[in-house]
Protein backbone atom coordinates (compact mmCIF):
# COMPACT_ATOMS: atom_id res chain seq x y z
CA UNK A 1 0.00 0.00 0.00
CA UNK A 2 2.85 2.38 0.88
CA UNK A 3 4.58 1.53 -2.41
CA UNK A 4 1.38 2.24 -4.35
CA UNK A 5 0.99 5.64 -2.68
CA UNK A 6 4.65 6.41 -3.37
CA UNK A 7 4.13 5.61 -7.06
CA UNK A 8 1.21 8.06 -7.16
CA UNK A 9 3.38 10.85 -5.83
CA UNK A 10 6.27 9.95 -8.17
CA UNK A 11 3.91 10.23 -11.15
CA UNK A 12 2.70 13.60 -9.89
CA UNK A 13 6.32 14.73 -9.49
CA UNK A 14 7.08 13.76 -13.11
CA UNK A 15 4.05 15.81 -14.20
CA UNK A 16 5.43 18.79 -12.29
CA UNK A 17 8.87 18.39 -13.91
CA UNK A 18 7.39 18.29 -17.42
CA UNK A 19 5.13 21.19 -16.54
CA UNK A 20 8.06 23.29 -15.24
CA UNK A 21 10.12 22.71 -18.40
CA UNK A 22 7.01 23.69 -20.35
CA UNK A 23 6.88 27.04 -18.56
CA UNK A 24 10.59 27.51 -19.24
CA UNK A 25 9.95 26.77 -22.93
CA UNK A 26 7.35 29.57 -23.03
CA UNK A 27 10.01 31.97 -21.79
CA UNK A 28 12.39 30.57 -24.40
CA UNK A 29 9.86 31.13 -27.19
CA UNK A 30 9.36 34.70 -26.01
CA UNK A 31 13.12 35.29 -26.24
CA UNK A 32 13.31 33.73 -29.71
CA UNK A 33 10.34 35.76 -30.94
CA UNK A 34 11.84 39.02 -29.67
CA UNK A 35 15.30 38.33 -31.10
CA UNK A 36 14.44 36.80 -34.49
CA UNK A 37 11.09 38.48 -35.10
CA UNK A 38 9.96 35.23 -36.71
CA UNK A 39 6.22 34.43 -36.56
CA UNK A 40 6.87 30.70 -35.92
CA UNK A 41 8.05 31.34 -32.35
CA UNK A 42 5.03 33.57 -31.66
CA UNK A 43 2.54 31.01 -32.94
CA UNK A 44 4.37 28.14 -31.26
CA UNK A 45 3.93 30.08 -28.01
CA UNK A 46 0.16 29.73 -28.47
CA UNK A 47 0.45 25.97 -29.16
CA UNK A 48 2.65 25.42 -26.10
CA UNK A 49 0.31 27.43 -23.89
CA UNK A 50 -2.70 25.32 -24.89
CA UNK A 51 -0.76 22.08 -24.40
CA UNK A 52 0.43 23.18 -20.96
CA UNK A 53 -3.13 24.03 -19.98
CA UNK A 54 -4.16 20.51 -21.02
CA UNK A 55 -1.27 18.95 -19.14
CA UNK A 56 -2.08 20.98 -16.03
CA UNK A 57 -5.67 19.76 -16.20
CA UNK A 58 -4.56 16.12 -16.41
CA UNK A 59 -2.15 16.58 -13.50
CA UNK A 60 -4.85 18.24 -11.39
CA UNK A 61 -7.34 15.49 -12.21
CA UNK A 62 -4.80 12.80 -11.31
CA UNK A 63 -4.00 14.52 -8.02
CA UNK A 64 -7.66 14.83 -7.04
CA UNK A 65 -8.54 11.29 -8.18
CA UNK A 66 -5.51 9.27 -7.06
CA UNK A 67 -3.91 11.26 -4.25
CA UNK A 68 -6.90 12.93 -2.60
CA UNK A 69 -9.47 10.37 -3.89
CA UNK A 70 -11.96 13.19 -4.53
CA UNK A 71 -13.05 12.01 -7.98
CA UNK A 72 -15.14 8.90 -8.42
CA UNK A 73 -16.57 7.15 -11.46
CA UNK A 74 -19.89 8.96 -11.10
CA UNK A 75 -18.46 12.29 -10.00
CA UNK A 76 -19.72 15.51 -11.55
CA UNK A 77 -16.13 16.73 -11.27
CA UNK A 78 -15.04 13.94 -13.63
CA UNK A 79 -17.62 15.10 -16.17
CA UNK A 80 -16.34 18.68 -16.11
CA UNK A 81 -12.72 17.58 -16.34
CA UNK A 82 -13.55 15.48 -19.40
CA UNK A 83 -15.48 18.32 -20.97
CA UNK A 84 -12.72 20.92 -20.49
CA UNK A 85 -10.07 18.43 -21.63
CA UNK A 86 -11.95 17.81 -24.89
CA UNK A 87 -12.36 21.55 -25.51
CA UNK A 88 -8.64 22.07 -24.93
CA UNK A 89 -7.93 19.23 -27.37
CA UNK A 90 -9.97 21.00 -30.04
CA UNK A 91 -8.20 24.28 -29.28
CA UNK A 92 -4.80 22.56 -29.53
CA UNK A 93 -5.38 21.34 -33.07
CA UNK A 94 -6.88 24.67 -34.11
CA UNK A 95 -3.68 26.34 -32.85
CA UNK A 96 -1.59 23.79 -34.81
CA UNK A 97 -3.56 24.68 -37.94
CA UNK A 98 -2.82 28.36 -37.21
CA UNK A 99 0.89 27.57 -36.76
CA UNK A 100 1.25 25.61 -40.00
CA UNK A 101 -0.36 28.26 -42.17
CA UNK A 102 2.92 30.17 -42.10
CA UNK A 103 4.66 30.85 -45.40
CA UNK A 104 7.69 28.99 -44.02
CA UNK A 105 5.92 25.72 -44.81
CA UNK A 106 4.80 26.63 -48.33
CA UNK A 107 7.90 24.93 -49.75
CA UNK A 108 6.69 21.51 -48.60
CA UNK A 109 5.05 19.11 -51.04
CA UNK A 110 1.50 20.13 -51.91
CA UNK A 111 0.16 16.61 -51.26
CA UNK A 112 1.73 16.55 -47.79
CA UNK A 113 0.18 19.89 -46.85
CA UNK A 114 -3.22 18.86 -48.20
CA UNK A 115 -3.06 15.58 -46.27
CA UNK A 116 -2.16 17.51 -43.13
CA UNK A 117 -5.15 19.86 -43.43
CA UNK A 118 -7.44 16.84 -43.86
CA UNK A 119 -5.91 15.09 -40.84
CA UNK A 120 -6.17 18.17 -38.61
CA UNK A 121 -9.80 18.64 -39.66
CA UNK A 122 -10.47 14.93 -38.95
CA UNK A 123 -8.82 15.15 -35.53
CA UNK A 124 -10.90 18.19 -34.63
CA UNK A 125 -14.03 16.31 -35.81
CA UNK A 126 -13.09 13.34 -33.59
CA UNK A 127 -12.74 15.63 -30.59
CA UNK A 128 -16.12 17.15 -31.40
CA UNK A 129 -17.64 13.65 -31.37
CA UNK A 130 -16.09 13.06 -27.94
CA UNK A 131 -17.52 16.39 -26.82
CA UNK A 132 -20.99 15.41 -28.02
CA UNK A 133 -20.68 12.07 -26.22
CA UNK A 134 -19.61 13.81 -22.97
CA UNK A 135 -22.67 16.05 -23.24
CA UNK A 136 -24.91 12.98 -23.26
CA UNK A 137 -25.89 12.98 -26.92
CA UNK A 138 -25.46 9.22 -27.29
CA UNK A 139 -22.75 8.20 -29.79
CA UNK A 140 -21.87 4.98 -28.00
CA UNK A 141 -19.43 4.05 -30.80
CA UNK A 142 -17.06 6.76 -29.51
CA UNK A 143 -16.13 4.46 -26.62
CA UNK A 144 -15.44 1.38 -28.76
CA UNK A 145 -11.90 0.07 -29.21
CA UNK A 146 -12.18 0.44 -32.99
CA UNK A 147 -12.92 4.16 -32.69
CA UNK A 148 -10.06 4.60 -30.21
CA UNK A 149 -7.65 2.96 -32.64
CA UNK A 150 -8.91 5.23 -35.44
CA UNK A 151 -8.36 8.22 -33.14
CA UNK A 152 -4.79 7.12 -32.40
CA UNK A 153 -4.01 6.60 -36.10
CA UNK A 154 -5.41 10.00 -37.01
CA UNK A 155 -3.36 11.79 -34.33
CA UNK A 156 -0.23 9.78 -35.18
CA UNK A 157 -0.51 10.58 -38.90
CA UNK A 158 -1.13 14.25 -38.07
CA UNK A 159 2.06 14.52 -36.00
CA UNK A 160 3.96 12.51 -38.61
CA UNK A 161 3.00 15.03 -41.31
CA UNK A 162 3.79 17.98 -39.01
CA UNK A 163 7.24 16.52 -38.30
CA UNK A 164 7.97 16.02 -42.00
CA UNK A 165 6.74 19.50 -42.88
CA UNK A 166 8.94 21.07 -40.19
CA UNK A 167 12.02 19.17 -41.37
CA UNK A 168 11.35 20.11 -44.99
CA UNK A 169 10.92 23.75 -43.95
CA UNK A 170 14.54 24.09 -42.80
CA UNK A 171 16.63 26.41 -44.98
CA UNK A 172 20.39 26.96 -44.90
CA UNK A 173 19.89 30.71 -44.76
CA UNK A 174 17.83 30.48 -41.57
CA UNK A 175 19.26 31.50 -38.23
CA UNK A 176 20.90 28.49 -36.44
CA UNK A 177 18.36 28.81 -33.62
CA UNK A 178 15.49 28.63 -36.11
CA UNK A 179 17.01 25.56 -37.81
CA UNK A 180 17.38 23.91 -34.40
CA UNK A 181 13.78 24.77 -33.56
CA UNK A 182 12.39 23.29 -36.77
CA UNK A 183 14.63 20.23 -36.66
CA UNK A 184 14.16 19.40 -32.97
CA UNK A 185 10.40 19.83 -32.95
CA UNK A 186 10.11 17.96 -36.26
CA UNK A 187 12.06 14.95 -34.98
CA UNK A 188 10.09 15.00 -31.72
CA UNK A 189 6.83 14.82 -33.66
CA UNK A 190 8.16 11.86 -35.66
CA UNK A 191 9.07 10.14 -32.38
CA UNK A 192 5.41 10.29 -31.29
CA UNK A 193 4.47 7.36 -33.55
CA UNK A 194 6.84 4.67 -32.14
CA UNK A 195 6.34 5.87 -28.56
CA UNK A 196 2.57 5.61 -28.91
CA UNK A 197 2.94 2.09 -30.32
CA UNK A 198 5.15 1.07 -27.38
CA UNK A 199 2.65 2.52 -24.93
CA UNK A 200 -0.21 0.60 -26.59
CA UNK A 201 1.74 -2.67 -26.27
CA UNK A 202 2.61 -1.98 -22.62
CA UNK A 203 -0.99 -1.13 -21.80
CA UNK A 204 -2.16 -4.48 -23.17
CA UNK A 205 0.70 -6.55 -21.80
CA UNK A 206 0.70 -5.31 -18.20
CA UNK A 207 -1.23 -3.35 -15.63
CA UNK A 208 0.69 -0.26 -16.79
CA UNK A 209 1.06 0.98 -13.23
CA UNK A 210 2.33 4.41 -14.25
CA UNK A 211 -0.89 5.45 -16.01
CA UNK A 212 -1.96 8.13 -16.75
CA UNK A 213 1.69 9.22 -17.23
CA UNK A 214 1.82 8.78 -20.98
CA UNK A 215 5.05 7.95 -22.80
CA UNK A 216 3.88 10.49 -25.36
CA UNK A 217 4.77 13.21 -22.87
CA UNK A 218 8.40 12.35 -23.62
CA UNK A 219 7.74 14.04 -26.97
CA UNK A 220 6.68 17.23 -25.21
CA UNK A 221 9.72 17.04 -22.94
CA UNK A 222 11.99 16.83 -26.00
CA UNK A 223 10.19 19.79 -27.57
CA UNK A 224 10.70 21.79 -24.37
CA UNK A 225 14.42 20.96 -24.37
CA UNK A 226 14.68 21.90 -28.07
CA UNK A 227 13.08 25.29 -27.42
CA UNK A 228 15.42 26.00 -24.49
CA UNK A 229 18.48 25.07 -26.59
CA UNK A 230 17.23 27.29 -29.43
CA UNK A 231 16.71 30.16 -26.99
CA UNK A 232 20.27 29.71 -25.69
CA UNK A 233 21.59 29.74 -29.26
CA UNK A 234 19.71 32.87 -30.21
CA UNK A 235 21.24 34.61 -27.19
CA UNK A 236 24.75 33.72 -28.36
CA UNK A 237 26.74 36.56 -29.84
CA UNK A 238 27.08 36.44 -33.59
CA UNK A 239 30.39 38.23 -34.16
CA UNK A 240 30.81 36.78 -37.61
CA UNK A 241 27.68 38.42 -39.07
CA UNK A 242 29.31 41.71 -40.07
CA UNK A 243 32.53 40.01 -41.13
CA UNK A 244 30.68 37.51 -43.28
CA UNK A 245 28.63 40.30 -44.80
CA UNK A 246 31.58 42.36 -45.92
CA UNK A 247 30.82 45.17 -48.34
CA UNK A 248 27.50 45.29 -50.19
CA UNK A 249 28.40 45.01 -53.88
CA UNK A 250 26.77 47.08 -56.57
CA UNK A 251 25.68 43.90 -58.37
CA UNK A 252 23.86 42.68 -55.23
CA UNK A 253 22.14 46.04 -54.79
CA UNK A 254 20.98 45.97 -58.41
CA UNK A 255 19.84 42.36 -58.18
CA UNK A 256 17.48 43.16 -55.31
CA UNK A 257 16.65 46.66 -56.60
CA UNK A 258 17.80 48.26 -53.35
CA UNK A 259 17.61 52.01 -52.91
CA UNK A 260 20.56 53.97 -51.54
CA UNK A 261 18.85 54.22 -48.15
CA UNK A 262 18.15 50.46 -48.06
CA UNK A 263 21.81 49.76 -48.86
CA UNK A 264 22.74 52.02 -45.98
CA UNK A 265 20.35 50.14 -43.71
CA UNK A 266 21.95 46.82 -44.66
CA UNK A 267 25.42 48.14 -43.83
CA UNK A 268 24.31 49.47 -40.44
CA UNK A 269 22.48 46.22 -39.64
CA UNK A 270 25.71 44.35 -40.41
CA UNK A 271 27.45 46.56 -37.85
CA UNK A 272 25.02 45.28 -35.21
CA UNK A 273 23.14 48.53 -34.68
CA UNK A 274 19.59 48.47 -33.30
CA UNK A 275 16.71 50.37 -34.89
CA UNK A 276 17.05 53.11 -32.29
CA UNK A 277 20.80 53.41 -32.91
CA UNK A 278 20.28 53.54 -36.68
CA UNK A 279 17.66 56.27 -36.25
CA UNK A 280 20.03 58.32 -34.07
CA UNK A 281 22.94 57.87 -36.48
CA UNK A 282 20.92 58.90 -39.55
CA UNK A 283 18.87 61.60 -37.83
CA UNK A 284 15.52 60.03 -38.71
CA UNK A 285 12.65 58.59 -36.68
CA UNK A 286 12.63 54.98 -35.49
CA UNK A 287 9.35 54.44 -37.37
CA UNK A 288 11.06 55.46 -40.62
CA UNK A 289 13.87 53.02 -39.88
CA UNK A 290 11.35 50.22 -39.38
CA UNK A 291 9.71 51.08 -42.71
CA UNK A 292 13.03 50.98 -44.58
CA UNK A 293 14.03 47.69 -42.93
CA UNK A 294 10.62 46.17 -43.68
CA UNK A 295 11.02 47.10 -47.38
CA UNK A 296 14.54 45.69 -47.31
CA UNK A 297 13.34 42.38 -45.86
CA UNK A 298 10.55 42.16 -48.43
CA UNK A 299 12.87 42.75 -51.39
CA UNK A 300 15.51 40.29 -50.23
CA UNK A 301 13.00 37.71 -48.95
CA UNK A 302 14.47 37.52 -45.45
CA UNK A 303 12.72 36.96 -42.11
CA UNK A 304 15.55 37.84 -39.74
CA UNK A 305 18.62 40.05 -39.71
CA UNK A 306 20.98 37.08 -39.84
CA UNK A 307 19.15 35.67 -42.84
CA UNK A 308 19.23 39.10 -44.50
CA UNK A 309 23.00 39.38 -44.16
CA UNK A 310 23.51 35.80 -45.35
CA UNK A 311 21.41 36.40 -48.46
CA UNK A 312 23.14 39.70 -49.25
CA UNK A 313 26.60 38.15 -48.80
CA UNK A 314 25.92 35.19 -51.15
Amino acid sequence: MIGFLAMRHVILLVYILIFSTGFASLAGLAVIASRLSHPFAKRMFVVQSVFLANLALVALYYYLAQVLTMVGSDSALEFWFGLVSTLLGILLYVSLWYLLRLKSFSAGPQTLRQALWILIASTIAIHCLHLASNLGLGLAFVHTSLFQIATYLCIACTLLCIGLLLLLGIRKTDHPAQRLLFGGIGLSCLLFVPLSAVEYLLANASSFAYQPLSLEYVVNLLINITILLAAAKVLEKQPSSAAAFGQLSEQTAQRFSLTQREQEMATLIAQGLTNKEIAYKLGISEATVRTHIYNLFQKVGAQSRIELLNLLSD
